[in-house]
């Protein structure tokens, strides 16, 4: 179970990958979407779609964009759009990320400082704040 951006939980459905035969490209099934996920010629993929850090950052970006958004139309503030850049700089035993965000509208200062507040209390956000233990099984 989860809880989506408006706080309610819901059962979480499964996400499935499949190998496709060319490189390391895989067909990645969403109930509803089908996406693609690949890696550079370098690490023997075939660079035909975003690879699984490109997922990782559009998760984020996507996340914070639509907590903002809802929070803004929720409390009447005149955002029209934020512009969201995320890039994972390091890697290994310490992992950061940065994060860029601009919002277009005529906002005021108080409600940009409100909106950034929002940001960091996006869904995605907290979750990769606080890591999460991942429990693996091998099924047959």
């Amino acid at each position: 179970m989860r809880r989506n951006l408006s706080g309610i939980t819901e059962v979480v459905v499964s996400v499935e990958s499949t190998k496709i035969t060319k490189g390391l490209a895989l067909e990645i099934n969403v109930p509803g979407f089908q996406l693609r996920s690949d890696v550079s010629e370098k690490l023997g993929g075939t660079n035909t779609a975003p690879n699984p850090h490109d997922y990782l950052e559009t998760a984020l970006a996507a996340c914070t964009a639509i907590t903002v958004q809802m929070y803004a139309n929720r409390k009447g503030i005149p955002l029209v759009s934020s512009d969201v850049k995320i890039k994972i700089t390091a890697e290994g035993a310490e992992n950061r990320i940065a994060r860029e965000i601009r919002f277009e509208g005529e906002l005021t200062d108080e409600q940009r400082a409100s909106l950034l507040a929002i940001a960091n209390k996006c869904p995605i956000h907290k979750f990769l704040s606080k890591g999460a233990l991942i429990e693996t099984s091998l099924v047959k």
